[in-house]
């Protein structure tokens, strides 16, 4: 896959979305395509180990019982802290971003002499709120009604329906994500369905002349 005015020496498509709206089906998919994925969320949690310097100052800031029998921190117990409280997430936010960006950034800037893969997929629920964009030559923003998105994240985390609407309460919705999206996949369908729109994009894509920046605004 090929496109002009990179913003890296290796193009980069940006995934995002609320919980619950297929972000992570949507990477594995664009692996398939030869994508290299690159999974914020477990980049954060890398972020938060003993020995990396957000550690300290998550604990001195959140408290120690958020720690477990290892003294490592327990991301649901953090997250029980930060979910529903936006002052307390944006000060979590505000210590693992820029760390979680510049590993991204020089993930991507290593992938430059690969030839295995033709381009990077960034899975990041917070791409937008994080400043990742700025690493991304397109971004797509997959999306779904609210209802699936609680019965998946039910399923998926095994918490009840009041512990996911914090969680997307806890998040800004579509209307300001799409603001940066110039792709945007509607996941409420079958498998078929999300794969086929994701086939479509990336021929969109594929055939755009003015690089992926620049093509129109597309919905699916």
């Amino acid at each position: 896959m090929q496109q002009s005015d990179m913003l890296n020496n290796f193009p980069t498509i940006g995934v995002t979305g609320i919980t619950g709206s297929g972000t992570s089906t949507v990477s594995a998919i664009l692996e398939e395509r030869g994508g290299y994925v690159i999974e914020a969320d477990k980049l954060a949690h890398d972020t938060m180990g003993k020995k990396e310097p957000a550690y300290a100052e998550i604990v001195n800031h959140f408290g120690k019982d958020i720690l477990n029998a290892n003294c490592e921190i327990n991301r649901r117990a953090l997250g029980k802290k930060v979910f529903g409280d936006k002052e307390e997430m944006a000060r979590l936010e505000k210590i693992i971003h820029p760390a979680v960006v510049e590993k991204t950034r020089k993930i991507i800037e290593n992938l430059a002499d690969n030839e295995e893969f033709t381009f990077a997929v960034i899975d990041a629920p917070l791409l937008i709120e994080s400043g990742m964009n700025t690493l991304c030559d397109s971004i797509w923003l997959i999306t779904a009604p609210d209802e699936l998105r609680i019965q998946r994240v039910t399923a998926r985390d095994g918490i009840d329906e009041n512990a996911v609407r914090r969680r997307l309460q806890s998040r800004k919705g579509d209307t300001h994500l799409r603001e940066h999206a110039n792709i945007t996949i509607e996941n409420d369908g079958s498998a078929i369905a999300l794969r086929s729109k994701i086939e479509v994009a990336l021929k969109a894509m594929s055939l755009n002349r003015h690089g992926w920046r620049d093509m129109e605004v597309l919905e699916l």
